[in-house]
């Protein structure tokens, strides 16, 4: 089954991309005795490359990690906490914070495939 689809497009939305276009083309160059007189030429994009992300959000909120009973309910509750204890971490510790906090995740994840083969 086809299914059709109507695009419209407001001139005002037009005339701004084609400006932008305008914008980041090179001027128009004239060549030889060829059959085209003049040709535009069109700037070389970058290849896009795909990189790792991290998901962020502009407000979240803060979790009670001064409260001695607040215990994180799931992996994303653990990260805002881990965020918001990080930040007291001085920048001289930083490093080593970093260091034992992995050899931590190590030491469960390790334990959690111990269990999973028993």
């Amino acid at each position: 089954m086809k299914s059709k689809m109507k695009i419209s497009v407001s001139k005002s939305a037009l005339r701004e991309v084609l400006r932008e276009a305008l914008a980041t083309t090179p001027p128009i160059t004239q060549r030889g005795n060829d059959d085209k007189a003049f040709t535009n030429t069109v700037p070389q994009r970058l290849p896009i490359s795909p990189s790792d992300q991290v998901a962020t959000q502009l407000h979240v909120q803060r979790p009670p990690v001064e409260d001695p009973d607040f215990e994180p309910a799931n992996s994303e509750e653990l990260g805002r906490a881990l965020d918001s204890l990080a930040s007291l971490v001085p920048d001289g510790s930083v490093g080593k914070f970093y260091r034992e906090f992995v050899a931590m995740i190590d030491k469960y994840l390790s334990e959690s495939d111990e269990n999973i083969e028993d």
